[in-house]
């Protein structure tokens, strides 16, 4: 469908030309040859987008029959019930441009003149991945291009691995349709382009939220979160609080904040074990065996602490990247804070 609309809004643009070839001559004798047409550019302000989102957790529209757990669950004389600790608070947020019912991003044209209407001539999606050094082979920086013609505008992009500083241009070339004042035929009287940016950011009021949103974030089918250890998460989620503390104190903090930054940094690496995957094959043919969750002894699901038994407390895969993931966050929480990264 989207295919078939902007092969009709193309078709209408080649339909305008020769009027718009019109249009660009300069006045004088009409012999003068047509000329380019610049569009006049309108960058507007940029929108910061988090990575995580609280969420409010209701029993609203949960089926009648099925326990509603918003909290974590607690005995009762009668069975049980939702306790009064919030399991749930934060999770991933995710990019979502809305091309409208025509799929044809008609509400990012703005600024037509009166007396003209918008024609859409080109949609543009521009990503842009920021290298983290400190974890390269998960984020090498990337600039990836989209458009209609070629792979397609992608609209729906969930942010939780999302780098900080990852920005999405998006790009509406348009013309302004209106008849010509001194012939009434309809012409393009103006070329527009508008330009909107979006950019993935980390603020030290957020970090805990992304702390508990990769607590809620399962190793495949393990039913167990990536940060491994309720210990560890805890001390996370304390040492982001910890952060967001000595920044909001100031200027006269910076030396502390360095500290509690390098402090978490390094409670990461070190209770972190790097993997490509959970899962292994071993064997072949007869013998071949798919362990889902190989970081754990098979058969087993493992309890609330992993660092006393196996020496971590966060599982960082190619999938779920979520020691790289907060690696990443304090990296550029140092360099917006402090402005280097020793």
């Amino acid at each position: 469908m989207r295919k078939l609309l902007f092969a009709a809004v193309a078709t209408t643009i080649v339909a305008l030309q020769p009027t718009l070839a019109m249009a660009q001559r300069s006045p004088g004798s009409g012999k003068e040859p047509a000329t380019a047409v610049q569009p006049r550019t309108t960058t507007f302000p940029t929108v910061q987008i988090l990575q995580t989102i609280p969420v409010a957790t209701t029993s609203a529209g949960v089926p009648a029959g099925v326990f509603a757990n918003t909290r974590c669950i607690v005995g009762t004389p009668t069975g049980v019930a939702n306790g009064t600790f919030e399991h749930i608070r934060f999770v991933g947020n995710v990019l979502c441009i809305d091309p409208g019912a025509n799929g044809t991003f008609d509400s990012f044209t703005q600024n037509c003149p009166a007396g003209t209407v918008p024609v859409i001539q080109g949609v543009k999606l521009i990503k842009t991945v920021p290298q983290i050094p400190k974890c390269p082979d998960v984020y090498p920086g990337a600039t990836f291009v989209q458009t209609p013609q070629s792979t397609g505008v992608r609209t729906w992009f969930p942010l939780k691995y999302t780098p900080c500083d990852t920005t999405f241009r998006l790009e509406i070339e348009f013309g302004c349709v209106g008849p010509d004042p001194r012939t009434g035929v309809r012409v393009i009287r103006e070329v527009r382009l508008n330009v909107f940016t979006f950019r993935v950011v980390i603020t030290p009021d957020t970090l805990s939220w992304l702390v508990q949103a990769l607590h809620n974030q399962p190793l495949g089918v393990c039913e167990v979160p990536c940060i491994t250890d309720e210990g560890l998460f805890q001390l996370l989620v304390d040492q982001s609080n910890t952060i967001r503390n000595e920044a909001a104190a100031g200027a006269g903090r910076i030396r502390q904040l360095n500290t509690a930054i390098d402090v978490m940094e390094a409670t990461i690496v070190a209770r972190c074990l790097f993997l490509l995957s959970a899962w292994q094959v071993t064997g072949s043919g007869d013998t071949l065996r798919v362990n889902p969750c190989a970081i754990f002894p098979a058969g087993t699901l493992w309890g609330n602490f992993t660092i006393g038994d196996f020496g971590f407390g966060i599982v960082d895969t190619l999938e779920h990247p979520c020691c790289c993931k907060l690696i990443a966050d304090l990296y550029c929480l140092k360099l917006a804070l402090i402005g280097n990264d020793p």
